[in-house]
């Protein structure tokens, strides 16, 4: 058992209790209160420290790309429309776990599809440091990945075959979702039996659209579908048409806003995020770009780019912790600091969302120290 004692617990959930300890056993959360006592046990003294749960991304190649090959086994780029797909069977533990996500507070990731098919398969959540896999892997079939972005038109184009254009990525989605009105549930294929899933509502999906043109055509396509849950990854224009996204979209996943100066390339206006919290829209951000991830570090170069444009720390922090947990279908076991979670917890010095001068001190995942 242990027992950090005396931090500025941030719960994930917009609350943050000063002073507070945190009393784990096993792989978890057992209590969460103030002088826990228990004989035995070890503590650890983290008082004007910042207590965080474990920070997830929701997206990311990284675990799947072949480094340092770069083969990229989560792109099976021979068929626009895989949904049937399952990327469990393409992790590579080594590689995640060589990246030593936790060192920036990343604990677990959602492994995801690149953005090169209309529908790429099925993403799948993972810790991040390096358990033995099954003490890592958490669930599979949790989210859809698709795209509507260039990457795909770029992908087939250049094979000569559908979709060579914009007007074929959309062509493949629309038949793709028409297909399950107009086919029998007995004649379903392995195919329809997914898209079934996510036009009942019961499978939402991450769907990269990056250009205003692109994110409004998505939004009127989907309208006719009303179960369907859908986050717009990505999103780098998402300003242009903010208001139609908060009416519309379950929330936005903004890739990597640092990748190749993307802020300034797509003069993204940060501050509009509030519109979509004002609109009760989960939001959050990846180390993902257009499919492809880059290192730890600039996760938390985008929570400090949110806060620069004026979106409070604390929304910044749901971003990071519970939101993603709510978009993956986690929540009921990671996300927040609360009884019965797992113990995945990070003690940073400052608090990384307010200062770049701030380090991990502490790294709890599954309740085992990491560091």
């Amino acid at each position: 058992m242990i027992i950090l004692k005396n931090g500025n617990v941030h719960i994930g959930n917009g609350e943050v209790l000063s002073n507070y300890d945190i009393m784990v056993e096993n792989n978890i959360i057992k209590k969460v209160g103030q002088n826990l006592q228990c004989d035995g046990a070890g503590v650890i003294d983290v008082t004007g420290k910042e207590v965080f749960p474990g920070f997830i991304d929701p997206i990311s190649s990284i675990g799947a790309m072949g480094i340092p090959t770069s083969y990229m086994d989560n792109q099976e780029a021979t068929d626009a429309l895989t949904p049937e797909l399952n990327i469990r069977y393409s992790v590579d533990p080594d590689e995640i776990s060589m990246q030593k996500f936790y060192l920036s507070g990343i604990t677990t990731i959602g492994l995801s599809p690149t953005n090169s098919n209309v529908m790429g398969g099925q993403v799948a959540v993972f810790k991040t440091p390096a358990f033995k896999y099954s003490e890592r892997y958490l669930r599979e079939k949790v989210v859809l990945k698709c795209s509507v972005t260039d990457t795909v038109r770029d992908t087939y184009g250049k094979k000569d075959i559908l979709p060579k254009t914009k007007m074929g990525v959309f062509n493949i989605l629309e038949n793709a979702l028409h297909s399950i009105s107009v086919t029998d549930v007995k004649d379903y294929d392995d195919k329809q039996k997914i898209i079934k899933k996510v036009v009942d509502g019961e499978m939402p999906i991450f769907i990269a659209a990056i250009t205003k043109h692109e994110i409004e055509g998505l939004i009127h396509l989907l309208k006719q579908y009303e179960k369907i849950k859908y986050y717009v990854t990505d999103a780098f224009e998402y300003d242009r048409c903010v208001d139609s996204l908060a009416e519309n979209a379950e929330g936005v996943i903004f890739g990597n806003v640092t990748n190749l100066s993307a802020t300034g390339r797509y003069n993204v206006d940060l501050s509009k995020v509030q519109t979509l919290l004002n609109s009760n829209k989960l939001v959050s951000f990846t180390t993902t770009a257009k499919g492809y991830s880059e290192g730890r570090e600039v996760y938390l170069w985008d929570a400090i780019e949110m806060y620069k444009a004026g979106i409070e720390a604390e929304d910044i922090v749901k971003m990071m912790t519970s939101y993603p947990a709510k978009m993956l279908g986690v929540d009921d076991v990671i996300g927040t600091i609360e009884e019965g979670k797992h113990a995945d917890i990070i003690v940073y010095s400052n608090n990384p969302i307010k200062t770049y001068d701030a380090r991990v001190e502490v790294c709890i995942v599954n309740g085992r120290s990491v560091l």
